[in-house]
């Protein structure tokens, strides 16, 4: 869920004047999906079917129905004239994973294959996730898989200043924050935002 407010990025007190990391090009990031998504945007999906050689709604209609699912998600907001805030829950769009790892479909021998198009939300992993630059707890979790986080903690790694943390950070909830408005101009429809989509793809509740 995102916070209306989450404009003004909180740093954990570790990572306030900065951040140090560097990928460590082992795949951990793009594995074990059961704990979360790989949330995907308007400019996300044409960057891919770009990359992709994708054509005509045919073809995005191929391409969502092989690789990506219709997800829940939230944004909470709050109007100006407003005393109290409001959460509101629709669909977004994500990564179909693969596999009793549930590895990401690009992923090939621990490489990411559309690496020159991958999402917004790999791209910004991590300085750009708030969950993890706001909460050293969730990113000492995280780290428990990622060689990359573990040297992180250790100060090891490029190093990103505190403004360039806060860039990727309010990109991040200004593309969450866009989709929200755009899905309530639409009524919260999916379907409306992204015609292509087959209805079948809506998850089944057990």
């Amino acid at each position: 869920m995102t916070d209306s407010s989450s404009h003004n990025v909180q740093l954990t007190k570790k990572f306030e004047n900065g951040v140090y990391f560097t990928c460590e090009k082992c795949g951990s990031c793009c594995r074990g999906f059961k704990e979360g998504e790989v949330y995907l945007y308007q400019d996300d999906i044409k960057r891919l079917a770009e990359h992709l050689k994708v054509k005509g709604t045919s073809g995005l209609r191929d391409f969502a129905k092989k690789y990506l699912k219709v997800v829940n998600d939230s944004f909470f907001l709050k109007e100006p004239s407003a005393e109290r805030g409001k959460t509101y829950r629709f669909k977004s769009l994500g990564f179909k994973f693969a596999g009793e790892d549930e590895h990401c479909q690009f992923l090939k021998d621990s490489r990411c294959t559309i690496h020159e198009a991958r999402p917004f939300q790999c791209r910004a992993f991590p300085i750009g996730w708030n969950m993890l630059i706001n909460n050293i707890k969730n990113f000492k979790d995280y780290s428990k898989r990622c060689l990359a986080l573990q040297n992180s903690l250790e100060n090891k790694g490029k190093f990103y200043s505190r403004e360039e943390i806060i860039l990727w950070a309010t990109k991040e909830y200004e593309m969450e924050k866009e989709y929200f408005f755009e899905m309530r101009r639409n009524d919260f429809n999916i379907f409306n935002v992204y015609p292509f989509l087959s209805k079948d793809m809506l998850e089944k509740k057990p």
